[in-house]
């Protein structure tokens, strides 16, 4: 039996292209699919159409996972999970259990079962089946079709953790019929996760030891932070020198107009973007997304549109900001450190905005308020009318499961400005406040993890957080 993930072949190439992350969730961007190549020895475009006929490397199927672990007599939901063999050495070899975390799991087996990923190549290595398994409330893996905060409140980080463990204990190989023959005691579990759910690798290991032999995490959030302005650290170390700073000279620029500017002054800044009627801080937070973008790099990708091998839409955002942009036509000498200046980098990053962030992104999430291909809905959130806090159904388009996360647990990680006295290359208009303040709009009345008094230093005491080195085999 497949999953049914497209309708028919000719629908694949589309289906497998669409990996761009949403405007609004994309600071909550998880790991990626990556790109599937059609003809890799190491991947059957049969292993994920529906009735391609029997496939014994591939599968997929549901396990009955329960929908809390402190009260298992509520019953169980179905959580979805896919599997790759082709280098599985039979009965007591190892399983590599991979969880893609905050999103549906679809496709994952199409790449992570593979050697184009590291769970393929250690699986390789280690004679290995490559096991993906869906986060709870993601996918179709979700105990509740409307996710109201009552319906939210086992959406926990605890029942995440004992999900993997129990999965583990009861698992029935589809692949191996003898009974009990891939339980924990007799063949070593591996977890693998990135990003959240690296985090999650080390807290299965620090919290609930004893059913996974070995940790894998890359990317791994482990400690809980709230202001996470050091998000953008990085991202400015790995710009180009002229690029950063540009960018840290047009964010000081927009922040004392929208500070100390006139209304007249604001209005003319924010249409130079086609952002006109955003709040200050929407409209800060809208040019963030330049900064995300170094979340589209990666090791395996040969983007022939964007310019082939190497780049990426970081380095697109980049050059536009540099006013060096595709087809254009200038007799002097690419930017060097020193930029371009203020000027002339708040009309590149304008123009790759309106040209490259802004069209059709916020139509694309779907919602009816938000047609049209300038439309600007999905950068308003700020306005508590926003379709996107109405959005209950368990598929949204907005990832209101990860918002539950970061403000129930709470997570935190929110991704704003600097503090003061160093550059910044995120307005500081947009601060913990800003995003904090989404929660109530979410999840009106209280009832989430920040409301009630949590903190993410209880959250830290928990898991362990950065302080946690010493466990075995991660």
């Amino acid at each position: 039996m497949r999953v049914p993930l497209v309708k028919s072949a000719a629908a694949l190439p589309a289906l497998l292209l669409a990996t761009t992350i949403s405007a609004v969730s994309f600071h909550r961007r998880g790991v990626e699919v990556g790109p599937i190549i059609e003809d890799d020895d190491d991947f059957s475009l049969s292993s994920i159409l529906p009735g391609a006929g029997a496939d014994p490397i591939n599968g997929w199927g549901e396990f009955d996972q329960l929908i809390d672990h402190n009260t298992p007599q509520l019953g169980t939901f179905k959580q979805r999970f896919w599997y790759g063999t082709q280098y599985w050495n039979g009965t007591g070899s190892p399983i590599i259990l991979m969880n893609p975390g905050e999103q549906a799991a679809d496709r994952f087996n199409a790449t992570y079962t593979t050697k184009k990923r590291l769970t393929g190549l250690m699986a390789e290595r280690m004679g290995a089946a490559v096991v993906v398994i869906e986060h709870r409330y993601w996918g179709e893996s979700s105990p509740f079709k409307e996710l109201t905060s009552e319906n939210l409140k086992y959406l926990t980080l605890n029942n995440s953790i004992q999900d993997m463990n129990y999965f583990a204990r009861n698992f029935k190989a589809p692949f191996d019929d003898a009974e009990g023959a891939t339980a924990p005691d007799r063949v070593p579990w591996v977890f693998s996760g990135g990003s959240y759910t690296g985090a999650l690798s080390g807290w299965i290991a620090s919290t609930a030891p004893g059913t996974f032999w070995a940790f894998h995490s890359t990317s791994g959030v482990v400690q809980a932070v709230q202001d996470f302005w050091a998000m953008f650290v990085p991202v400015e170390e790995a710009m180009p020198r002229n690029c950063s700073r540009d960018v840290a000279a047009v964010v000081d620029y927009v922040d004392g107009v929208l500070v100390s500017g006139s209304a007249a002054q604001k209005d003319q800044l924010k249409a130079k973007f086609m952002l006109e009627g955003l709040t200050d801080a929407d409209f800060g937070m809208a040019l963030e997304y330049g900064p995300w973008t170094l979340q589209s790099t990666d090791f395996y990708s040969a983007n022939k549109t964007l310019g082939g091998v190497g780049y990426n839409a970081f380095h697109r955002f980049c050059d536009y900001v540099e006013n060096v942009w595709p087809g254009s036509t200038t007799t002097l000498a690419i930017p060097g450190e020193a930029g371009v200046g203020t000027h002339k980098a708040i009309e590149g990053y304008a123009k790759w905005f309106t040209e490259i962030a802004l069209p059709g992104t916020c139509e694309g999430y779907g919602y009816p308020e938000w047609k049209g291909n300038y439309t600007t809905g999905c950068y308003q959130n700020q306005n508590a009318s926003n379709p996107q806090y109405r959005d209950l159904r368990y598929n949204n388009t907005i990832n209101r499961q990860w918002m539950w996360m970061l403000c129930n647990e709470p997570f935190g990680f929110w991704q704003d400005g600097a503090p003061k006295g160093r550059p910044s290359i995120v307005s500081r208009l947009v601060d913990e406040k800003y995003w904090m303040d989404q929660c109530e709009l979410y999840f009106p009345g209280g009832d989430y993890g920040y409301a009630r008094g949590r903190t993410v230093d209880a959250l830290n005491a928990w898991t362990g957080g950065w302080s946690d080195l010493h466990i075995p085999r991660l």
